[in-house]
């Protein structure tokens, strides 16, 4: 897999470059759709790939339950697919062309209270 490590220009026209390279890519999809999905670490998997110059995210994560909090399939599937998209623009300046999604099975998660 070949993701491009594009470099983008310091702050103030200060001299360098800062490259964000693929793993560190995947560590940051990983981490917003952990997130968005309400679900552990271990049950996100995200695999990257090039897509005609912008990224193609492909993502498997579970059915989160919480709760009395019951959202869609698909609008829990559309609310990954644009935080994702949006995240990985805002946080790494990369366009997201293309979000797969693949429910895996259904994890409840425990609500908490806090005082």
């Amino acid at each position: 897999m070949m993701i491009d490590d594009r470099t983008a220009p310091a702050p103030g026209g200060a001299p360098g470059r800062t490259t964000v390279s693929a793993r560190a890519l995947e560590h940051l999809a990983v981490g917003l759709a952990r997130d968005l999905a309400r679900v552990p670490r271990r049950d996100v998997s995200v695999a990257l790939a090039d897509d005609r110059g912008s990224l193609r995210v492909s993502v498997t994560v579970p059915v989160a339950l919480q709760g009395s909090r019951r959202d869609s399939v698909v609008d829990s599937g559309a609310a990954l697919r644009h935080g994702l998209i949006s995240g990985m623009q805002e946080l790494a300046g990369r366009t997201v062309g293309t979000v797969d999604i693949r429910y895996s099975g259904v994890r409840k998660i425990a609500e908490t209270r806090v005082a």
